[in-house]
């Protein structure tokens, strides 16, 4: 019985360990596309606000 509740252990031990790795993995993911995703938006208004500019400037 010592065995078997020694490889319980040592199982959950490991899953727990491989519950934290995938969530590691995840919140870095997550922010990796989090900053992919405002660098897209920072430069579509950029490039938004550049020609409502620029369209304003030609009309008057």
């Amino acid at each position: 019985m010592n065995g078997l509740m020694s490889y319980r252990r040592f199982g959950r031990a490991r899953s727990l360990r491989s519950d934290r790795a995938s969530a590691r993995a995840v919140t870095e993911l997550r922010l990796e596309l989090g900053r992919y995703v405002a660098t897209e938006r920072n430069e579509r208004s950029v490039a938004m606000s550049r020609l409502s500019f620029g369209s304003s400037s030609v009309a008057t």
